[in-house]
């Protein structure tokens, strides 16, 4: 009688430690796909696919095309005079190749336009220096921007991610402020022209 008991109670421990481990294999895998579905579904793309565009523009230095951007929303619709209510996604379409350098440079230099102090300038310079890389024509750069932060894409892969709200507002202003360095990119950007 007391083998019988052993062995039943050593089949028990098999059969749950086996539930257990297929539990721990299911689960992480559940979770990270729930995680990720407002991103990045397999079947339909990152969310920001399916919103409606805003506006959209070139910009050129000279004549020389740098790059096409695009902005949209969840609605199509942007609010100038409260710019952080929606969700928003920023497209670039790059048309000429630009090294990483470059880039970073060229955000710098827009952020000092705007009079963002030198200390947040150099601290987003390195955030942005870990998930960019060099672009080359035809590229797609994607900034996407929520109540709590940013996503940076390229292409459709997800590359980084921005948990500091005010680097991530500050990165959107760059076009979308008053006062962008490029007001008429800005106007067609938000749908006025």
């Amino acid at each position: 009688m007391r083998k019988v008991r052993e062995k039943s109670l050593s089949c028990y421990f098999v059969e749950f430690s086996t539930l257990v481990g297929l539990l721990m294999l299911l689960l992480p895998a559940q979770c990270f796909a729930a995680g990720e579905m407002a991103y990045n579904s397999k079947a339909s793309g990152p969310v920001w696919q399916d919103w409606q565009t805003v506006g959209y523009s070139t910009l050129t230095w000279g004549f020389w095309a740098i790059y096409d951007a695009q902005l949209k929303t969840p609605s199509g619709l942007y609010r100038a005079e409260k710019p952080f209510t929606s969700n928003i996604a920023l497209l670039i379409d790059y048309r000429r190749n630009i090294s990483k350098k470059s880039l970073l440079s060229a955000t710098d230099e827009q952020w000092m336009h705007l009079g963002v102090s030198r200390e947040n300038r150099k601290r987003w310079i390195r955030v942005l220096d870990k998930i960019w890389r060099d672009v080359k024509k035809g590229d797609r750069l994607v900034f996407t921007l929520t109540e709590t932060g940013g996503r940076f894409y390229f292409g459709d892969e997800m590359i980084g991610r921005i948990d500091d709200l005010l680097l991530a507002r500050a990165f959107v202003d760059i076009w979308l402020s008053e006062n962008s360095a490029y007001p008429g990119l800005r106007r067609q950007l938000i749908g006025l022209e």
